[in-house]
């Protein structure tokens, strides 16, 4: 009989449970990837926001990859089209919004030139 024993004479499992655990975390993984949204959280019942977007700057919440960028661009675009007026970038922070999204960048809503 042969024995499958890795480091310490500990068996080791089976190559296609290794494939199946591999190819589970990464789905899992990719699963935790969270689209951009806009930072503007409200109380129950009030107009005005708690979070840090207002209508003059709009704070986005994202996960940084190559497919988000565009993506917080347009709904920054959007979010102050709702005002008739334009995006213009100001600054980014780090780990301020949550786990799977875990940069918040700001846009200045201007008039259009």
């Amino acid at each position: 009989m042969v024995r499958c024993t890795g480091l310490f004479g500990v068996k080791r499992a089976p190559k296609w449970v290794i494939g199946v655990i591999l190819g589970t975390t990464t789905l899992l993984l990719g699963a935790c990837g969270s689209a951009a949204y806009v930072d503007s959280r409200r109380e129950a019942g009030q107009n005005e926001p708690v979070g840090t977007s207002t209508a003059d700057m709009v704070a986005i919440c994202y996960s940084k990859s190559p497919a988000t960028t565009a993506q917080v661009l347009k709904l920054a675009e959007s979010e102050c089209a709702k005002t008739g007026r334009v995006a213009q970038y100001q600054r980014e922070e780090r780990w301020t919004c949550t786990a799977v999204a875990p940069r918040r960048v700001f846009y200045s809503c201007v008039a259009k030139p």
